[in-house]
């Protein structure tokens, strides 16, 4: 990930919510599946506040799953670092 530094001090921008996500999510084993409240405790952010922006990034991003499960809502990757997909390919013609 890209980090942000003030020219002026040198000092790091505080991370988003969504990049302290991103980040927790690709230091994690695959196929480690996590509930909400694990993910909250982790990353110090509200239960709404994570579960809004998983459905979010699992639209947006390849290899986050994310769905409920019982009375739970659940969330893993599949692949060693969750990315961005990319517009400009010719995958979305494979069937």
């Amino acid at each position: 990930m890209i980090k942000t530094t003030d020219t002026k001090n040198g000092d790091e921008a505080p991370k988003t919510g969504v990049e302290k996500i991103i980040d927790f999510f690709n230091s994690l084993e695959t196929n480690k599946p996590l509930a909400i409240a694990e993910i909250v405790e982790k990353t110090g952010l509200s239960w709404t506040f994570v579960r809004k922006t998983l459905e979010q990034l699992k639209e947006d991003f390849i290899g986050l799953n994310f769905e409920k499960s019982g009375n739970t809502w659940i969330a893993w990757k599949d692949r060693d670092r969750i990315a961005k997909k990319m517009d400009d390919t010719c995958g979305h013609l494979l069937k």
